[in-house]
């Protein structure tokens, strides 16, 4: 008898062959499959007239078949044309398809066999109206016999899923479909929950029924967000057992503001802080010196000065013998954050080390930095998640340091805590956390947000520009005595990519376009003391143009540079392209950003658009996620402990969320091993058995 739980091949229809498919999906069990929600809906219940198709740019249109027109084009590609009449203009349903040049078969010949001439046929697909002539790229279409007949997948709300190679839309469709069958086995918590004035309650069947194969869009909707409550509570209830289970001590650290390294520190910058920063190391100093721990979150804008606040954070760890590790989610990021350390702290005598992965394979560094971190030599541990492996220990480690903390899950951060009795944790990141949502994945987190910039500067000017123009504009400023980035997204020529490299390129323009200037190169092969030696040449003006891939992106701090190129601009995220802006405008000179090259899609135009539109890095981020969707943002802060099923939870109400969790602390309190809560018991048990240790409900 099949159960949530018995593997996907078994079930109707799927097999071995597509089992293997499936799994490329995340979808290994019946419940797997369950749960595997759409990514979007195509609302087929509004037909589109052909007289008013030209106002949608995609839709359902419906008619009957008339004649078939094909053509072949020299580049092999292949169009057909079915005429469709809807009672008051003839429209086409076209199709295209790529046929080999040393084949004679008919491409289209089953979609021929099924568009008999006086059928009807429903098609949907993307709407062009040329010359008043309506043609509808068909990506699904279903043919009836008369004009009465029922359709099976229209004049209803249509799911569309994410697909892989060996499973079709419509296969997916069909076995959800017949997977919802066993929707009544699915556990449900609902009577657990708390009532909510704008939000009645829904059984996980009913939700998961209505998710899949909703009747309107709106129903959907609305079965999203209940679905993602519940999967909030259920996550809300583990976390808090979780950390009513963790030994809780008053931390040992004691902390004096000593200023024997601050003073040189602050005298060192060449700036002053703004009343943000001002304010925000205050809050860390204030947390710091606390007799509990410190569990604060920085949040701020590319060239805020989140990193000075957090060095400053550090200097008050170290000059009073303590250890400070600092985590970040990349290798690339990690060196830059080392390269900075070194800059920032220069002359202070304070031992700093670089832990990634690839170091720690070398004998010889794996093992100096072992020792000095056991010993104390070492103060600051910059590094990866490489940082909280077990054969890394700590003398006396008081403070962590989380950089980008999003892209960290929950039992990295637990795991990082082992290193120390009770550390302070100060999280930074550039990323919108909504505040209720980081409450609830963060803990009792204390959030700090700067939102100045140093006074002086000016927002950075961004175009969009041919190759010639960024050149010539990029001499005239090099000509006022003024540095360029020039980044590439590849280092060297690639048979698979045809992409301007860093190598190639810095070859061709040190012999044309900047033949009087001095360039040179950086990239993330480099030995990290390379890259900290080509860094402070640029920073002493030894050289005018510094061609990089994205390893410039964070921690980089020139004052003269006023220009940024980014070549194949649209092939970089958002984030990425902000970050990159962030290296010039650190001063009070105008500076520029030009973005190069390949604006072929509608999604690289939009996305470009924005970068072009806002200097505000909290907006970017916002207009990121809508357009990427909130998946990545929700996967990554909860990765590792447990993954929400829908992207829904962020458009949840933050006072909702502030509910859920006060009426957790009451469940907790009155039933700390949730027996009198069985089902929500079992689903804790099933979902963090492997983390059960954790968790009092054994």
């Amino acid at each position: 008898m099949l159960t949530l739980d018995s593997k996907i091949q078994f079930f109707n229809g799927v097999g071995y062959k597509r089992s293997s498919s499936f799994a490329k999906l995340g979808i290994k069990t019946i419940g797997d499959l369950l749960t595997f929600f759409p990514v979007k809906y195509q609302d087929r219940t509004r037909i589109i007239s052909m007289e008013n198709a030209w106002k949608y740019s995609q839709g359902c249109v419906f008619g009957e078949i008339g004649g078939i027109e094909e053509r072949i084009f020299l580049s092999n590609l292949c169009l057909l044309d079915v005429e469709l009449f809807d009672g008051i203009l003839i429209g086409y349903v076209r199709f295209f398809r790529k046929k080999s040049m040393h084949s004679s078969a008919d491409v289209f010949a089953s979609i021929k066999k099924k568009f008999e001439i006086g059928n009807f046929v429903y098609a949907w697909g993307n709407i062009k109206v040329k010359s008043g002539i309506v043609f509808v790229m068909a990506s699904d279409y279903e043919i009836v016999q008369n004009k009465s007949d029922k359709p099976l997948l229209f004049g209803k709300v249509v799911p569309v899923y994410h697909t892989v190679k060996g499973i079709t839309q419509n296969f997916i469709r069909e076995t959800v479909k017949l997977a919802l069958n066993f929707c009544e086995l699915y556990p449900d918590i609902s009577n657990s929950m708390p009532d909510f004035k704008k939000l009645p309650k829904l059984t996980a069947s009913l939700a998961i029924k209505r998710i899949h194969y909703p009747g309107t869009l709106k129903s959907a909707q609305f079965a999203r967000k209940i679905f993602a409550i519940q999967e909030f509570f259920i996550l809300e209830v583990a976390l808090l057992l979780f950390r009513k289970n963790v030994k809780k001590n008053f931390k040992t650290q004691k902390y004096e503001i000593k200023k024997t390294m601050l003073r040189p520190f602050k005298n060192n910058l060449g700036f002053e802080f703004t009343r943000d920063q001002k304010k925000a190391i205050n809050n860390i100093f204030f947390d710091m010196q606390s007799v509990n721990p410190m569990n604060r979150m920085l949040v701020g804008d590319v060239g805020s000065g989140k990193t000075v606040v957090a060095f400053s954070a550090t200097l008050l760890a170290v000059e009073n013998d303590y250890q400070v590790m600092i985590i970040v989610p990349t290798e690339i990021l990690a060196e830059q954050h080392y390269l900075a350390a070194l800059n920032a702290f220069k002359g202070l005598g304070i031992k700093i080390v670089l832990s990634t992965s690839s170091i720690l394979k070398k004998k010889s560094e794996r093992e100096k930095i072992l020792i000095g971190l056991k010993n104390g030599y070492v103060k600051i541990a910059i590094g990866t998640h490489s940082l909280i492996e077990d054969k890394i220990k700590f003398k006396n480690l008081s403070l962590i340091i989380v950089d980008e903390q999003h892209r960290f899950g929950v039992m990295q951060k637990f795991d990082a805590l082992d290193k120390a009795q009770s550390p302070d944790v100060l999280m930074i990141t550039a990323t919108p956390i909504p505040r209720a949502l980081a409450i609830g994945i963060c803990g009792a987190v204390d959030i700090t947000t700067i939102t100045q910039l140093p006074p002086g500067r000016l927002p950075v000017k961004t175009y969009f520009a041919s190759e010639q123009l960024a050149y010539t504009n990029a001499i005239e400023e090099l000509k006022k005595g003024n540095q360029v980035y020039i980044v590439f997204p590849v280092i060297d020529k690639s048979k698979k990519f045809t992409l301007k490299s860093v190598i190639q390129e810095s070859k061709k323009l040190s012999q044309t376009w900047f033949k009087d200037f001095k360039i040179d190169l950086l990239y993330g092969k480099m030995k990290s003391s390379e890259k900290t030696k080509i860094m402070q040449r640029f920073k002493d003006k030894e050289f005018n143009i510094l061609i990089s891939t994205t390893v410039i992106g964070v921690g980089i701090d020139i004052s003269d540079a006023t220009v940024m190129i980014i070549q194949h601009a649209d092939i970089f995220g958002l984030s990425v392209l902000h970050q990159l802006r962030g290296r010039v405008g650190r001063s009070s000179k105008q500076s520029y950003l030009y973005l190069i090259g390949g604006f072929k899609s509608d999604r690289a135009c939009k996305r470009l658009s924005i970068i072009r539109s806002l200097n505000d890095g909290i907006k970017v981020s916002e207009e990121d996620l809508k357009i990427r969707g909130p998946g990545e943002l929700m996967g990554t802060l909860q990765h590792g402990f447990h993954e929400f099923k829908t992207d829904d939870l962020v458009e949840v109400d933050a006072d909702i969320l502030d509910f859920i969790k006060k009426y957790v602390a009451k469940i907790v309190e009155d039933d700390p091993t949730l027996s009198q809560n069985t089902v929500l018991k079992k689903v804790i048990y099933k979902r963090f058995f492997n983390k059960i240790k954790l968790i009092n409900v054994g």
